[in-house]
């Protein structure tokens, strides 16, 4: 791997046999945290053994470094190589000690030839919206495509139902001629095309029946060596045309609905979900008063979806003061939908604060609907572990690597030509702080130290921030640093403890207290 910043072998050398602290461990010295890592983060290296946790903190740094230095020099900055080791080193101490970390992504892809040879930070980015109201008659599939490629790197997308209302007719494709083959290629790009082709041939008049060949595309199990992880076969993107063509074959003549939407934007994260190492979620975002959308996980009314409905959290985007009384039987039934206030999302920064309307380009949110997005734009988020620090100004220093860190994935792009344009005039990032419950001493009364970006450097462009705080709920990368998931914690203020069964296995004991 070309990189163009490297850590001293000196260094390097103190971390290679030193005791990792794992989080999670039982009774007998296992690590559900290094189980974690093992299964999902741990690359393998050509002679098919797994990366160590030093080697990972090694790529990820000298990665993250690299592009720092390409983007001064390029730029004909100033670059200062004491400096930055000394940076560097530090942040290396705090990843291997789990003060921060990156995101999950970010452990398994940053410094690796897709991002620092394709110089891509698709695969680095945490959470993207795309908005179906970008739907035209020249590419009524862009935000489909959109919507399955950034899931198939990984990243969570968020989607709307706006498309609806622009009125598309289904049409039945032309087969006067026979079908169309597409010999679909062996690649991520190959299978967005002919999802691209197959839509298209149904919301474009005269286009012809497409058909598809799958002989290239390699058998489930074989390793895919770019990204990493195993190939799912054809199977998954087989069972996606199929399901795409039932849905459009069945309303062909009519208009495009809220339902089709959703069904579409399901069946593609469906797809995605069935294969490879990383995973993705999906966030629909409709109208309070369309019913079929309220519905959308009411299978008594659509059981087929029953089958796909799971793939997104659905929400409501209202605006304040709206009455929420006709989606309260929903959420009884089953949790959703969930409730998005636009009008204040594009108001305020900080509730507490007067509304600067900074924000006013939001359309949406991504699937764990804490960072607001506008359409194809993406989102760089990172973590930092409360529990792991010993005072408020030890944390505010791992904040500053945080930081760093974030802004660095912005300064690479990303291969579509809009997301670079709205990240480019944003750099919208997010921090997250799990283990709050679990850790007190951190706490201080003086205002968040994520109201003011604590980096100024040549290498991090300060450019106008949107929102100057933003928290994310986490993600099983927290698991090695013995963080609770997503807030939670043993402890609540009603002193109420869980208790995992006597009878499980100590691992699971251990991970669960």
């Amino acid at each position: 791997m070309a990189f163009s910043f490297r850590l001293k072998d000196e260094f390097l050398d103190e971390y290679k046999n030193r005791e990792v602290p794992w989080g999670f461990r039982d009774e007998a010295g296992n690590s559900v945290g290094e189980i974690v890592y093992l299964r999902t983060y741990s690359r393998k290296h050509e002679d098919g053994t797994k990366e160590r946790w030093w080697q990972v903190c090694q790529r990820v740094v000298e990665g993250m470094f690299s592009i720092q230095k390409d983007y001064v020099k390029s730029n004909r900055l100033p670059w200062d190589e004491r400096k930055a080791q000394r940076t560097a080193q530090d942040a290396y101490e705090r990843l291997f000690t789990f003060k921060w970390t990156p995101p999950g992504r970010g452990l398994w892809m940053m410094g690796t030839p897709l991002v620092m040879e394709h110089r891509n930070s698709a695969a680095l980015q945490n959470c993207a919206f795309v908005s179906t109201a970008d739907m035209n008659r020249l590419d009524p599939a862009g935000p489909f495509t959109f919507l399955m490629e950034a899931s198939m790197l990984g990243i969570g997308v968020g989607f709307d139902t706006e498309g609806a209302e622009k009125g598309f007719e289904v049409y039945r494709p032309v087969s006067d001629n026979g079908p169309q083959v597409y010999e679909i290629p062996d690649t991520r790009e190959g299978w967005v095309e002919s999802v691209r082709l197959l839509i298209e041939s149904f919301l474009k008049p005269d286009k012809d029946f497409v058909s598809f060949d799958y002989d290239l595309i390699r058998a489930a199990g074989e390793p895919i060596k770019t990204f990493g992880g195993t190939a799912a076969g054809p199977d998954p993107l087989k069972r996606l045309h199929k399901e795409l063509r039932k849905l459009f074959t069945a309303r062909i003549g009519e208009t495009l609905t809220t339902k089709d939407i959703a069904d579409i934007g399901n069946h593609i994260g469906v797809c995605v979900v069935s294969g490879n190492v990383r995973r993705s979620a999906e966030l629909l975002m409709g109208k309070i008063d369309d019913e079929d959308f309220l519905n959308l996980k009411n299978y008594g009314m659509f059981p087929e979806r029953a089958e796909f409905g799971w793939m997104s959290n659905n929400s409501v985007s209202v605006e304040t003061g709206d009455d929420l009384s006709g989606i309260v039987e929903g959420i009884k039934r089953n949790g959703e939908p969930g409730v998005i206030w636009m009008d204040t999302t594009r108001a305020y920064g900080r509730l507490s604060d007067a509304p600067n309307w900074k924000d006013h380009r939001a359309k949406g949110y991504n699937p764990c609907a804490e960072q607001s997005l506008e359409s194809y734009e993406c989102c760089t988020l990172v973590e930092t572990n409360l529990n792991r620090h010993e005072d408020y100004e030890d944390y505010l220093a791992t904040l500053k690597v945080a930081y760093l860190y974030a802004k660095t994935v912005t300064l690479l792009p990303t291969h579509w030509e809009k997301t670079n344009a709205i990240m480019q005039r944003n750099r919208r990032i997010g921090t997250s702080a799990p283990g709050m419950a679990r850790t007190r001493p951190v706490r201080s009364p003086s205002p968040s130290p994520l109201r003011t970006p604590p980096v100024n450097c040549s290498c991090s462009p300060r450019s106008r921030c949107v929102r100057t705080a933003r928290r994310w709920p986490g993600s099983t990368v927290t698991l090695p640093a013995t963080t609770p998931l997503h807030g939670c914690s043993s402890w609540t203020p009603t002193r109420f403890r869980r208790r995992p069964s006597t009878t499980s296995p100590p691992t699971l004991r251990a991970a669960t207290s």
